[in-house]
């Protein structure tokens, strides 16, 4: 009986591998790339920028993203990698930059200090001194906190040795000539006036820029606060588009890509060699891809969900059980007639039925108007004149993840919206929800596409927690979102070039990155 041959199994080998989609990783690969390291990326989960229902492209839910020139570890990247062009091109500013909408106020939040100035006195003309002084104050905290984070502390602080480092930096920055009252990374802005309704508002709003969960640390406010004040954009894709970019980057610097946006996940397992990770095994390929060293760049279940059996609930492993998503934010697409939005209503809208209501989905919903694309030709997406998507989103406790009470949360995102936009339903095309058209089931769809809120049980410094950069094994580095929750964004780009630099310490070439 003739047999059938089979090439036996091989292994490949480079310098690093970057297992995880998560933007902090590919931001790691491709300045490890761009350094003449032999960088495999091994996308993981990815299901891409957006989604195709009833002909419309729609976003997997909303993405404020801030300027990257106001981030300085977005800006050093973007200018190591040569992106800042493009990606300035493809950001779209909103106008305003962000707008609460209270029962009885509408204020838009707005980079323009003469815009504010108008806006604070036609609502709270009693308080609009003070209010004023407070957004002045939250702007020079952004300043100071930014040059805390120019000196490229570690954070989040590992031992004794770390966290000295940490606070030296801040009593550096908090020195600087012009520096505000208090010291920067303890200062909270606001702090005169926060019982007033709008600060209440603009610290739910930070709840949708944030990755954590529980009372902010006033490092968090100022960052992701004042970075919103410095001005906001939309992004067609949101940072799906922005992480394909990067990735780019790393095909372009001779590096090898595996999986992509829209596959399936592609990393099968990791292997263990004592306390190192030896390889990782991609579930189309009989080969080991071997590598010096790992950046992983994947939730905690994700990663655990890869170790061998038995490594995940290992000592070493422990350290992924001490952070867990307690709520995520559940979106619902909304494709509606531009007859049906108020002239007034902002691109980036916080709508909330009271400011002492909290952030959960029966008192605030954020809503992101976006044009309506059909899906084109050759992978285009085209703009419908007259029509817009609402995209609006809100909390919900990380256990709901049936179909039945998945619809339950979107009739109560629904009901939100008509509240902020009355009569909407009159002009409404289509209505989508995310979570309940993706290619996976409902339950790996919330784990995949939404927006989390971690809790965690890892030690904090100035309110700065999340996983250690450095992973159990000893040649494996974490640069996912679970790194600093707690600066949004921002900190996506910070752990990424903090996993780059350990990776080349590791491997032991001196030059640092930039």
């Amino acid at each position: 009986m003739a047999q059938t041959f089979r090439p036996p199994a091989t292994q490949r080998i480079y310098d690093v591998c970057i297992v995880g989609s998560q933007l902090g990783g590919i931001v790691a690969g491709a300045l490890l790339a761009r350094r003449g390291f032999r960088v495999l990326h091994v996308a993981h989960d990815d299901l891409g920028p957006s989604y195709v229902d009833a002909g419309y492209v729609l976003p997997w839910a909303p993405a404020v993203i801030p300027s990257p020139r106001q981030m300085p570890a977005a800006e050093a990247v973007l200018a190591e990698l040569g992106l800042a062009t493009d990606v300035g091109r493809a950001l779209e500013p909103s106008d305003p930059d962000l707008q609460i909408l209270l029962p009885r106020h509408r204020v838009d939040v707005s980079r323009d200090a003469a815009a504010l100035r108008t806006e604070l006195h036609r609502e709270w003309a009693g308080e609009a001194e003070a209010l004023e002084a407070g957004f002045a104050e939250l702007s020079t905290l952004y300043e100071f906190s930014g040059f805390f984070l120019k000196a490229a502390p570690p954070l989040p602080p590992d031992g004794f040795g770390e966290r000295r480092a940490v606070k030296k930096a801040l009593k550096v920055a908090s020195t600087l000539p012009n520096a505000p009252a208090g010291e920067v990374g303890e200062a909270r802005p606001f702090d005169a006036l926060r019982g007033h309704e709008l600060v209440r508002s603009l610290e739910i709003a930070h709840r949708f820029l944030t990755y954590l969960d529980g009372p902010p640390s006033p490092l968090s406010l100022a960052r992701l606060l004042g970075g919103a004040l410095r001005g906001t954009h939309r992004l067609a894709g949101g940072q799906g588009t922005l992480r394909e970019m990067i990735r780019r980057r790393i095909a372009e610097s001779r590096g090898e890509l595996k999986g992509g946006p829209g596959e399936p996940a592609s990393a099968a397992g990791l292997e263990l060699d004592g306390g190192r990770i030896a390889a990782v095994r991609l579930a189309d390929s009989p080969d080991a891809f071997v590598a010096r060293a790992f950046v992983l760049a994947a939730d905690a279940e994700s990663i655990r969900r890869l170790l061998p059996a038995g490594a995940a609930e290992a000592r070493a492993a422990r350290v992924l059980e001490a952070i867990r998503p307690q709520r995520r934010l559940v979106s619902l697409n909304l494709i509606v007639k531009e007859a049906a939005l108020p002239p007034a209503l902002g691109e980036n809208a916080i709508a909330l039925r009271d400011a002492e209501g909290g952030d959960g989905i029966d008192n605030a919903v954020f809503l992101q108007v976006l044009p309506a694309r059909r899906d084109g030709k050759k992978g285009s997406a085209d703009a419908v004149p007259g029509e817009r998507v609402v995209c609006a989103a809100a909390f919900v406790d990380a256990g709901t993840t049936s179909r039945e009470a998945l619809a339950a949360a979107s009739a109560r995102i629904r009901e939100a919206v008509a509240d902020a936009i009355p009569f909407f339903e009159r002009h409404q095309v289509n209505e989508s929800s995310p979570v309940l058209n993706a290619p996976v089931g409902p339950e790996e769809a919330v784990r995949l596409l939404t927006h989390p809120l971690y809790g965690t049980e890892l030690e904090s410094t100035l309110g700065v927690t999340g996983l250690p950069v450095r992973a159990p094994w000893k040649n494996a580095f974490f640069a996912g979102r679970e790194v600093l929750p707690g600066l949004g964004l921002e900190g996506e780009f910070y752990a990424g070039i903090q996993a780059a630099g350990h990776a080349v310490a590791a491997l032991g070439r001196r030059d640092v990155l930039k």
